[in-house]
């Protein structure tokens, strides 16, 4: 670039000479930076003295009013002449193409000079390569112009990369994948899909686990500056900070670190609100009302990584994210070994995402590629449905077809780079099971235990055996007092579920004995063992079928009990060592066999033997079903439209053998004493 030629002065020596008299101690030359879209210009002045180069960026303004270069140790012995020929050279100059760079208002993914390309701090990405000439200006998106590499030299980083991604494909696809959906989801907009391809993933665990290495060796692929330090934004910060960092970050990931529970007030109401603000911004692809510009929210095409201790939000802000778990990832050596290799070679990435960039750019203008997005999108959307259930399952699914859309780009793009056929199959395996195990995390989250529990009972309550308990009046003889036959009350090892009518009815005697404690509501009760084994049946049923999701289907199973006193969908009995309390206690249950007996036969006035029913009676744990609980709902309506079982089979056969009616009455009242539902 040539030096600038000012009138009645000459650049000679390294200084500007006027009538053969050195009147500076410098020389300069000027870029001219077009604001693209805007009506004014810039001036970039690279002032050279000493051996030293010094840049000066002035306005229009600037130029005309301003003595400009007063910040510099320089010399002019004419100020007032040297800055009136200066700005005289400057605005007749007829700037060469090589001397005008244009600068945008924003990242990422944008027409400049009617080519798309994607734009940064400090330069630009074409289909060609990388540009100076075009550039944002706006900090943090810096550009490394040595990442770019030749295609035999990506390949080689894609391949290293990859190798440490597939130690551990479950922490590293993800990130990988919200990379390229950061880069992606600009020109989804374009195509008519402005909330698809934006995404947070919330990086959760405790302190200590090597979270903030984990997002420092691959959570973005660009860099805060030219020392290659990552723009992190914190979140105990100012809100105004992060929500600029936010505004910056368009086609790129905007990372959230530090998030914590904090106990005063007015700080933890803070880092909730900039946690808001992240999830909301990137879903609806514009800052919040707390970052409007000219009372309109700016535009951003962004994901973000929030790294921190999970904090609840509201369950359709959870629905806008995924969560992917650490605990002790540094604990491992291997993943502590990859995090330093990353850290030793932060080009990796870059490089591998510049591919993706130019190769997205040149496919950009082939008439085919928007209508097989498009085609390939309503093939995802029109797919088998994995989360059913939960109020966000929609949500939840389309987050899922994003991942999984990223994912097919990226091996369209090492396909045609020409990336082996072991490192495709690799990472097209990985990737699935990454997706698919980051999002049954969430379906966790999103109360997916619940809604396979839910469906478990859904099925179990739709064709159960249920027998409505009568009320059949008794003697004072055969019955110890009580109003009505308790054998009605007991259960039968070979039925289901026994609804009573009114429990409190139930215990009654024929005199008045003080039973007005218990409640008069339906009960309905049913074997543990029976209750536990329906449930695990139904739940892998539903694996089998692809209704359910593993990960969450084995943490049901695991902790069974505990979700269904979580659920409030079974009574618990309160003891002092357990916050939980039991899920079920004593009731009497009883088994009919048919032996051979003695009977007195009237007619021949002597007793003969013949077969009999035995009742053996002993007692069992056995829980007690909410029936408020609306999962119940589907069996009352059962009961209301069909027949249930009313009668006991050879009931007035029974011969009693080593049981004690008044104990069994005992153990039927201290059934529902000291039970309650859960509450947190």
């Amino acid at each position: 670039m040539t030096k600038l030629q000012i009138q009645n002065f000459e650049e000679k020596n390294g200084c500007y000479v006027q009538n053969g008299r050195e009147v500076t101690n410098f020389t300069l030359d000027a870029i001219k930076i077009i604001t693209e879209g805007g009506d004014s210009a810039e001036y970039k002045f690279r002032i050279y003295t000493y051996g030293e180069t010094h840049t000066v960026t002035v306005s229009l303004y600037q130029l005309n009013e301003k003595k400009f270069l007063r910040s510099l140790s320089v010399f002019i012995e004419d100020e007032r002449s040297f800055y009136k020929e200066l700005r005289t050279a400057v605005l007749k100059k007829r700037f060469s193409e090589d001397e005008i760079v244009y600068r945008t208002d924003r990242n990422g993914l944008q027409t400049v000079k009617g080519q798309w390309m994607y734009v940064y701090t400090n330069g630009s990405i074409d289909k060609n390569g990388f540009r100076k000439d075009i550039y944002s200006g706006i900090e943090g998106a810096y550009m490394p112009e040595a990442a770019f590499a030749e295609p035999e030299k990506w390949k080689a980083t894609a391949d290293k990369l990859f190798r440490i991604y597939n130690s551990n494909y479950e922490i590293y696809y993800p990130l990988f994948l919200m990379n390229l959906m950061a880069i992606t989801n600009g020109y989804f907009n374009m195509l008519g899909e402005p909330y698809f391809m934006k995404l947070t993933l919330w990086l959760d665990g405790p302190s200590g686990v090597g979270k903030t290495s984990l997002i420092r060796g691959a959570g973005t692929y660009t860099f805060r500056d030219g020392q290659l330090n990552k723009e992190f934004v914190s979140a105990t910060g100012r809100r105004r900070r992060a929500l600029e960092c936010l505004e910056q970050s368009s086609g790129i990931v905007c990372i959230l670190d530090d998030v914590k529970e904090e106990n005063v007030r007015e700080r933890k109401n803070s880092i909730k609100n900039i946690v808001d603000d992240f999830i909301r911004s990137v879903f609806q692809g514009r800052m919040t009302d707390a970052a409007k510009v000219n009372n309109k929210p700016k535009e951003v095409d962004t994901c973000a990584i929030i790294n921190g201790e999970y904090m609840d939000t509201k369950e359709s802000q959870n629905a806008r994210m995924l969560c992917l778990r650490m605990r002790e990832f540094i604990g491992d050596r291997r993943n502590l070994e990859g995090i330093n290799e990353l850290q030793k070679n932060p080009f990796w990435l870059t490089t591998v995402c510049i591919g993706y960039i130019q190769w997205l750019l040149a496919m950009m203008e082939e008439s085919s590629f928007p209508e097989m997005l498009k085609g390939k999108l309503k093939e995802l959307r029109n797919g088998q449905v994995r989360y059913i259930g939960i109020n966000n399952a929609v949500r939840l699914n389309e987050n899922q077809h994003m991942m999984e859309m990223a994912a097919m780009l990226a091996e369209m793009h090492f396909h045609k780079m020409g990336m082996p056929e072991d490192f495709m199959k690799r990472f097209a395996s990985n990737a699935k099971r990454s997706i698919r195990a980051i999002c049954d995390s969430t379906f966790e989250l999103l109360g997916g235990e619940q809604a396979v529990l839910f469906g478990a009972l859904e099925r179990i309550f739709s064709k159960c055996k249920i027998r409505k308990a009568c009320f059949v009046e008794s003697n004072l003889l055969s019955n110890r007092g009580c109003r009505y036959l308790q054998e009605y009350f007991w259960i039968d090892r070979s039925e289901g579920f026994v609804w009573i009518e009114s429990y409190k009815k139930s215990l009654l005697k024929t005199s008045h004995n003080g039973d007005e404690q218990y409640d008069e509501s339906p009960c309905l009760i049913v074997r543990e063992e029976l209750l536990m084994n329906l449930l695990e049946n139904e739940i892998k049923n539903l694996l089998k079928e692809g209704k359910a999701v593993s990960a969450v289907a084995d943490k049901v199973l695991c902790n069974l009990p505990k979700n269904l006193k979580k659920m409030q969908i079974i009574y618990r009995q309160h003891r002092a060592d357990d916050k939980w309390g039991r899920t079920a206690i004593n009731y009497p249950v009883y088994q009919c066999r048919s032996e051979t007996g003695e009977s007195y036969n009237r007619y021949l006035d002597e007793y003969v033997d013949e077969e009999i029913s035995v009742c053996y009676v002993d007692y069992e744990s056995v829980v007690q079903m909410n029936t408020e609980h609306p999962c119940i709902k589907s069996l009352i309506k059962r009961m209301d439209s069909e027949e249930t079982e009313t009668i006991l089979e050879d009931v007035w056969e029974w011969k009693e053998r080593y049981i004690d009616k008044d104990e069994i009455y005992k153990i039927r009242k201290a059934f529902m004493n000291s039970k309650s539902l859960y509450k947190e």
